[in-house]
């Protein structure tokens, strides 16, 4: 194939390491590289696999999997208040007045999700919590 010149070359290093089998270990800087080059319009990608010693598949395959990095969503951050709450106390109110007083004090994390208000207490179930905001959001 004849090189048009308008495709830069690579000048760093191509290969990592090489298996005893033969199989080379290409670095990671080259293989983004030629991903970026083969982004480029008006680029043949097998041309230019074929140009740098790399099957022309193997590159496909790199181009792909990184269109699939880059797909991939972040996660989503949900808004968190904090509001102190006061627990009232008083008959109704538990027997123990060790609890009562750790109740009363307890500051509730309230998590705002699709117009539902999920208030956390200490010691709740992390399992749990993952279930009620998942199901949520869905």
């Amino acid at each position: 194939m004849q090189d048009s010149g308008h495709t830069p070359e690579w000048t760093g290093q191509t290969v990592e390491r090489l298996m005893r089998n033969g199989k080379r270990i290409f670095t990671s800087a080259f293989k983004a590289w030629l991903v970026e080059q083969a982004g480029k319009p008006a680029t043949s990608v097998a041309g230019l696999a074929l140009r740098h010693g790399v099957n022309a598949n193997q590159l496909r395959r790199w181009i792909r999997l990184t269109e699939q990095r880059s797909n991939e969503r972040a996660p989503v951050l949900l808004p968190v208040y904090i509001e102190r709450v006061r627990v009232p106390v008083g008959p109704t109110a538990p027997v123990s007045s060790a609890a009562s007083t750790a109740t009363a004090t307890a500051t509730p994390i309230e998590i705002e999700v699709a117009g539902a208000v999920v208030r956390v207490y200490d010691g709740l179930d992390v399992r749990r919590l993952r279930m009620v905001l998942e199901a949520l959001r869905a």
